[in-house]
């Protein structure tokens, strides 16, 4: 067999398939170019020359002769032929000692990165594997070995177990530019349709800056200079001020309403630029808040590319992988991406090839982590340290936001903490002081019968609880005090993306015409919706989740007075996170008369965070450990690591509703087209995580799974206008667990 192919095409002739020697050298220049970026250029460009060496074996190419299917070069499915291990092995073999690290990467390329030594699927057990003779592999390819350099980490090798989680981190960023490359390569070839869709040309950060400067000058101009205007202003021109300083960490401490959105992409775009760094990530704790978040940046941006932003938070990874779903993963290639922590962390800790795919670029990212407190006590350690890492050795800039407390740097009862985070606003007290515009009260303990009582006599209130079943459970009391009341709202992650922007949208006329307007939400309202009610109830929770509910109410401090009031609903055991926190709260509260107060903050966080017992809560899965201090060794458990690195708990599954006019047309697109990124998009906008029991309950007769892996709501009487998904309908009972 003289031609060696990398990819078939199902019913064409092997003459129109793609040579083998043109994918590994596509492959290696992409690889090539990705890490250059962190000092890595001959890395990247070894592992896509020897990624597929075992393509060169009779046995793949007979295989791929006889299946003459696309989908051929893939390997996870029984009967495939195993092309990934010869290169691995070839990597460990003829590179001492970093041939491991790229012996990690090559190994998962389509597998996802592997432990270490535990199974048959271990790194130790591939290198020791049995593989197809690949001799017909030109040798100018083979000996590549001698072009890989040290890799250009910071390392204190006194500090051995930072050491290794240096190497770990440049492991899996090779990896993420090895595979991004493949996906990238593939896709030009196997769908040059796809490929030519991709945006070349991105707006430049310059253009980016002017829009915004535009945007807020526009902002200013239409605006009351109002005390809290003022202060706006303020921050703002701080925020402008220290992107004039050397990348690193910052600290923006901003009380609710102080304008932190904008102000912090002013400081990021600025930086950018100033700094020669190449792009934005904003990570917001929650899916549903970074919609409007998003939102509000496409506003800014109106006049630009429409992929300017890239909204990327629903993990749409399908059930099994195909072509398709491999061509249509993210890699965050654009200048502005507004994410979840989620997204961004378990990618980080990720192990599978299209949650990877995109790491290489957050290098040389301003990285704004909006309300950075909320990061899991649980988890704080594993998110620190990779924060750490990003800024040393691959040039990042970390804006840690809050409107609360910082909480995340170097203290002595905080020894994970940060170090040399510098705050941008130089009194954040007196900035607190000066926009103090509501009293926080407490109602107590009360039941779900009296609170809906209390709520039924509000002329317009706002009233968040902590789980989607408590919240539609007020939501049916008060709607059987009010009747069909069009002045009644509910909000939560039960309704899809395009369902909530819809109903604030109503929310925000009702309130802006003086209507009568009552809404019974989660905590998805707290953050990043420009809303202000005249009352707010908050059941009790973290103080900074207190102090986001009172960013709801007086926003723009029109009223002389105004009240939160913080109620504790007996009705409701919380589990988890949620008991935590608000036990936390409680321990608190009767010590400060106003629970809001920077030094009632810091007392709150010392609780939850600082006086923590060390690891064992700073990492209770253990995600550190999955990462031993002998870097020598280079024995990194990937996939034990991706396994423990959970920030939700209650993992959902995400469904398609076909909510409105648009969702079912975009719904019948996927159904007979199958996915695409484009239609992704589109479709995160129609999306409900369900709980596996439920999906398991819904599944034969609610739920329609595609040949694609993704799936759809076929049953109408599950979706209701205003409560979205009622699994309750089909005898699932939510747990109380789910925070929103």
């Amino acid at each position: 067999m003289n031609n060696y192919y990398a990819h078939s095409l199902a019913g064409r002739l092997p003459l129109e398939w793609e040579p083998l020697d043109d994918h590994l050298q596509a492959v290696a220049s992409r690889a090539g170019e990705f890490a250059a970026c962190f000092g890595a250029r001959d890395w990247g460009r070894v592992a896509g020359l020897w990624h597929d060496l075992g393509k060169y074996s009779s046995a793949f190419q007979a295989y791929l002769h006889r299946e003459n299917d696309c989908e051929a070069h893939l390997e996870q499915f029984k009967g495939r032929v195993d092309h990934s291990t010869a290169g691995a092995q070839h990597a460990a073999k003829s590179i001492r000692p970093w041939g491991r690290m790229l012996a990690y990467a090559i190994a998962g390329h389509h597998a996802g990165l592997a432990n270490a030594a535990v199974d048959e699927a271990s790194l130790d057990a591939r290198l020791k594997k049995n593989v197809e003779p690949y001799d017909a592999a030109p040798n100018e390819i083979l000996s590549v070995a001698n072009q890989l350099s040290t890799p250009a980490l910071t390392m204190d090798h006194a500090d051995r177990g930072r050491a290794a989680f240096q190497m770990a981190l440049f492991t899996r960023m090779v990896f993420s530019c090895l595979v991004d490359a493949d996906f990238l390569a593939t896709e030009s070839f196997l769908n040059p349709q796809q490929a030519a869709a991709r945006p070349v040309d991105h707006e430049s950060l310059a253009a980016m800056a002017g829009a915004l400067d535009r945007y807020l000058d526009e902002l200013s101009d239409n605006s009351q200079l109002t005390r809290v205007g003022r202060c706006r202003q303020e921050v703002l021109a701080a925020c402008r001020s220290a992107a004039e300083l050397q990348p690193g960490f910052f600290s923006l401490t901003v009380p609710t309403g102080g304008g932190k959105t904008l102000a912090s992409l002013a400081l990021a775009i600025k930086h950018a630029q100033r700094a020669g760094l190449r792009r934005v990530i904003y990570a917001i704790p929650f899916t549903s808040i970074i919609e409007q978040t998003a939102a509000v940046f496409r506003r800014v941006f109106a006049g630009l590319n429409e992929a300017v932003v890239l909204e990327h938070h629903s993990n749409f990874d399908p059930r099994k992988e195909t072509v398709k779903s491999r061509l249509a993963a993210e890699n965050w290639d654009t200048p502005l991406v507004v994410t979840t922590n989620v997204q961004l962390f378990e990618s980080l800790y990720a192990a599978r090839t299209s949650r990877c795919r995109k790491l290489h670029n957050l290098v040389g990212s301003v990285i704004i982590l909006d309300e950075a407190q909320t990061l899991p006590v649980e988890l704080v350690q594993p998110c620190l340290a990779v924060l750490r890492e990003l800024v040393t050795d691959y040039g990042c800039s970390v804006v840690l936001c809050t409107a609360t407390q910082p909480a995340l740097e170097f203290r002595e009862s905080f020894p994970i903490g940060l170090r040399g985070v510098r705050e941008i606003v130089p009194n954040p007290e007196r900035l607190y002081a000066e926009m103090k515009r509501v009293e926080v009260r407490s109602l107590g303990r009360i039941d779900d019968a009296s609170l809906a009582d209390r709520l039924a006599i509000e002329d317009s209130f706002l009233a968040i609880v902590n789980t989607r079943p408590h919240a539609a459970r007020l939501f049916l009391q008060l709607a059987d005090r009010l009747g069909r009341d069009d002045s009644l709202f509910h909000l939560s992650t039960n309704l899809c993306g395009q369902h909530r922007t819809d109903l604030l949208k109503v929310i925000r006329d009702r309130l802006a015409a003086g209507h009568t307007c009552r809404v019974l939400s989660t905590q998805l309202i707290e953050a990043g919706v420009d809303i202000d009610f005249p009352v707010v109830y908050r059941a009790l929770s973290g103080l900074d989740s207190v102090a986001q509910a009172a960013g709801r109410c007086n926003r723009e401090g029109r009223l002389d007075r105004a009240t939160v009031w913080v109620f504790e609903p007996t009705d409701v055991t919380l589990r988890g996170y949620l008991k935590s926190v608000a036990s936390t709260a409680a321990e608190v509260l009767p010590d400060f008369d106003d629970p809001l107060d920077p030094a009632a903050i810091a007392r709150y966080f010392q609780l939850h965070y600082w006086k923590q017992a060390g690891d064992d809560c700073w990492d209770k899965p253990g995600v550190m450990r999955c990462f031993p201090n002998q870097p020598e060794k280079m024995a990194f458990d990937f996939r034990t690591a991706a396994e423990r690195f959970r920030m939700i708990d209650d993992a959902t599954v995400s469904v398609f509703v076909p909510y409105g006019k648009e969702g079912p047309r975009l719904l019948e697109t996927l159904r007979y087209a199958g996915p695409s990124r484009q239609l992704l998009r589109q479709l995160q906008r129609y999306t409900v995580g369900v709980y596996q029991q439920a999906y398991d309950a819904m599944r034969s007769a609610d739920i329609e799974e595609l040949p694609s892996g993704y799936a759809i709501l076929v049953n109408a009487d599950a979706y209701d206008d205003r409560l979205g998904l009622r699994t309750d309908r089909i005898g699932f009972h939510e747990p109380e667990s789910l925070v929103i």
